[in-house]
């Protein structure tokens, strides 16, 4: 039986070992009417050299640590005709007129390089067969169901920026043929929906022209973990938790800004009239689910050393935070970017916050408690508190916000100076929250989160009592949160922020 051929490999440019592919299907074609530029020759010269189109001049780029890594044999298959240039040597001209063929896998392998240099090719092809209009409204992929997305339209239309949502799965592929014709201002992406692991969408846009933003609401290097090239590097990062800006940047992010999370009014806190009596008068409530969905699929592998988990605990019973951070550096992780490791902290911190917010509502439960949340908190908490199925975020919660006596939160480890929605939906609905200290909280005046943090769970009973409802002193707490939020803290606000950092206002 005929041995298979051996295929080469090569370290990519995240230092991963790759078989180099080989034939004509590893070839995309941008046809034009002059001579042949190749971008990208593969792992076989002669091969290629066979597929190309005849009696044409061959212009050939191929990266450099493409090159480094190649034979003599294969630098001497190199056809001796084929004209090697560099990529500085294009003149935009030269590029409308030209041939093109890819060599695709390239642009996985050494995204740096390629990303760039084909985005502007394929955006010159682009000006060459339409007239791509500049026209100023932004693009916001998601839909009404995902994270914020309603939120960051609705903001940008009052903002003066129409928008125009498009499913994050079709955002590759549906892109390119809108650039054809026009061009908006503005493609913004909020946790990274939308944009390919290899930045091929995000480097065409800005070979357009459009600025592209992305918001990471969740931790960002969970983010982070599932991109394949360090475009992100240059693109403009906004981050819920001012915590990670450091990081960030000693990772080679050179644009990052902090932008909270925020209220809704016009939406969230008008429903908040909602007549439905839920029941909560004298009760505290607490909306969650006991994990954030496909936890499981997204830790798989992931794994603490026992002891470092058990010094977690204890830390958890003294009233601490083993935040993210705390992993870190407990798991001796310095590297953050690329690769899943960092999911080991997040998988530590996640566990501990389960257990931290276990400890909190069984603090909790000695007032009469509400879980709105999964059927796992039935097998987590005692009998007597009682847990109701999750409920419509923007439909019903406001009312259950309003009626609640308290509403009790306890924010994420993963976001060690993180916030959550309820930091702000809570006060718009006009209920009372009672928070556990996150240092998210310095964002609000002291003098205001005082009298509503706790740093122990011990303490969830005390400032309950010390806040009953139909006290004056609440209530003034309560109108000056209100005032405070809407006033200072909703998604407008937000995005008129963003947009003067990213020069569109």
């Amino acid at each position: 039986m005929p041995q298979r051929p051996r295929r080469l490999r090569i370290e990519t440019e995240l230092g991963k070992l790759q078989t180099l592919p080989d034939g004509k299907r590893e070839l995309a074609h941008m046809p034009g009417p002059g001579d042949v530029l190749v971008l990208g020759i593969g792992p076989d010269p002669a091969s290629l050299a066979g597929l190309l189109p005849a009696g044409k001049a061959v212009y050939v780029i191929e990266a450099p640590l493409f090159k480094s890594q190649m034979s003599d044999a294969w630098h001497e298959s190199v056809p001796s005709q084929w004209n090697i240039i560099s990529e500085d040597m294009l003149d935009d001209a030269t590029i409308m007129d030209a041939d093109i063929v890819l060599y695709r896998p390239g642009l996985r392998f050494f995204p740096s390089f390629w990303g760039p240099l084909v985005a502007r090719c394929r955006w010159l092809k682009t000006l060459a067969s339409g007239s791509a209009e500049p026209r100023r409204y932004a693009v916001i992929p998601g839909t009404d169901a995902d994270l914020l997305v309603p939120e960051v339209c609705d903001a940008l239309e009052r903002c003066g920026l129409r928008t125009r949502r498009i499913h994050p799965r079709q955002a590759v592929a549906l892109m390119p043929h809108l650039l054809v014709s026009e061009r908006p201002a503005l493609f913004f992406s909020v946790n990274f929906q939308g944009l390919d692991a290899y930045g091929e969408l995000y480097h065409l846009l800005r070979a357009a022209g459009v600025t592209v933003a992305t918001w990471c609401v969740d931790n960002p290097f969970h983010l982070l973990s599932g991109l394949r090239s360090p475009y992100w590097r240059e693109m403009p990062l906004f981050v819920t938790d001012a915590s990670f800006i450091p990081q960030l940047a000693e990772h080679g992010a050179t644009n990052v800004h902090h932008l909270p999370l925020a209220a809704w009014p016009q939406h969230f806190a008008a429903r908040a009239m909602d007549a439905t009596d839920h029941g909560l008068s004298s009760r505290m409530v607490f909306v969650g689910r006991s994990g954030f969905p496909n936890r499981d699929s997204f830790f798989a592998g992931c794994a603490v050393p026992p002891l470092l988990s058990a010094n977690a605990t204890d830390m958890i019973a003294r009233g601490e935070r083993p935040d993210f951070r705390w992993w870190l550096e407990g798991l001796g992780i310095q590297s953050l970017w690329p690769g899943n490791e960092v999911r080991n902290a997040g998988f530590g911190a996640e566990t501990a916050s389960l257990e931290r917010r276990v400890h909190c509502l069984m603090e909790a439960s000695r007032l009469p408690l509400t879980v709105y949340g999964d059927e796992d908190w039935k097998t987590l908490l005692p009998r007597a508190v009682e847990v109701r199925p999750v409920v419509d975020y923007y439909t019903t919660l406001p009312s259950i916000y309003r009626q609640a006596a308290w509403t009790l939160n306890v924010t994420s480890l993963l976001l060690p100076a993180g916030l959550t929605q309820r930091h702000f939906d809570v006060w718009a609905s006009g209920g009372f929250l009672i928070t556990d200290n996150s240092p998210g909280l310095s964002i609000f005046p002291k003098e205001l989160t005082q009298h509503i943090a706790f740093d122990r769970p011990e303490d969830i009973a005390r400032i309950a009592a010390d806040m009953r409802p139909g006290t004056p002193r609440r209530d003034d707490l309560r109108r000056a949160w209100q005032h405070l939020i809407l006033t200072e803290h909703t998604y407008e606000h937000r995005m008129r922020h963003t947009l003067d950092i990213l020069a569109l206002a």
